[in-house]
């Protein structure tokens, strides 16, 4: 007799039922793609969505970006923070939104998975920038979806996933072990699939199904790697709560690649840990 709680192919049917993103979403993709958009058309799409322009500025105008002056409107925020920034603030926000109606069970809450997935995207971002990496693009919104998938499953499967989580505490297993054990499927192949339905970028995607790992099919891939110490170093610093009660410990060929000075984390833990209370602040707030 299968020790399973549900069926996995009825999960994955759940996810193609799953809400697509908001058209303006979709539209600015369509934008962003096309090397010919100027700032211009991108601020017009952006102000149909009053909401959306109001919490772009806000965080344009935030410490976090440490601008001179006021920035007042979208083609500001655009000039200024850049095609690139902008697109991850809709999305980021946009995602969030999507899953506001997940509520709490017993010891899982969303928030603090969001929280911790704030500081995997922060921490990310700095390692990029640190290794050098020019186009950054990518980077922040990897690591805030990096656990996309475990959303997912409490947002359709609460009761289930409140006993993996039961499980995984009580064998002491990762959350992924305990997923395979008692659902068949993993939050890592749940949350490809549905950036494989929202047309997320191929980067961000194999970031959230090889996070745990570090590694492609045994291949290093830097973005992927990153994205794997980034969400060990967020457990390390007490950065929200990523339901796992287990820190594994790095992949020691990722670490070596990365090629981190010495006492990399320490150095630099004042200055994440302001940009990560500062962005908290800001997502989560304005997150409705």
């Amino acid at each position: 007799m299968s020790s399973r709680l549900v069926n996995s192919n009825e999960l994955i049917n759940k996810v193609r039922e799953f809400p697509t993103l908001p058209t303006i979403y979709s539209s600015l993709m369509d934008l962003m793609q096309n090397p010919r958009t100027t700032s211009i058309e991108l601020a017009h799409l952006l102000t149909q969505d009053q909401a959306s322009s109001a919490k772009l500025l806000k965080i344009a105008n935030s410490a976090i970006y440490g601008l001179q002056g006021r920035i007042n409107t979208v083609s500001q925020a655009i000039l200024y923070i850049g095609f690139d920034e902008v697109k991850n603030i809709v999305t980021a926000l946009t995602i969030i939104k999507l899953f506001n109606t997940v509520h709490s069970r017993n010891e899982i809450n969303p928030v603090d998975l969001w929280k911790h997935s704030i500081g995997v995207g922060i921490i990310t971002r700095q390692i990029g920038k640190s290794s050098g990496v020019r186009n950054l693009e990518n980077y922040f919104l990897s690591g805030i979806l990096h656990d996309l998938g475990k959303l997912v499953f409490l947002k359709m499967i609460p009761t289930e996933y409140s006993q993996v989580m039961e499980y995984s505490i009580n064998n002491k297993v990762t959350i992924r072990e305990a997923e395979t054990k008692l659902l068949g499927i993993t939050h890592t192949v749940i949350g490809e699939m549905l950036t494989e339905k929202w047309r997320l970028p191929n980067s961000i995607k194999n970031a959230i199904r090889y996070h745990t790992t570090g590694m492609i099919d045994n291949t290093f891939d830097h973005l992927v790697g990153t994205v794997h110490i980034a969400n060990i170093v967020a457990n390390m610093y007490g950065m929200g709560y990523s339901w796992e009660n287990i820190v594994p410990e790095p992949n020691v060929e990722i670490w070596d690649k990365l090629n981190l000075p010495d006492k990399y984390f320490t150095n630099n833990y004042k200055y994440i840990t302001m940009e990560f209370d500062e962005s908290l602040s800001l997502l989560l707030n304005l997150r409705q």
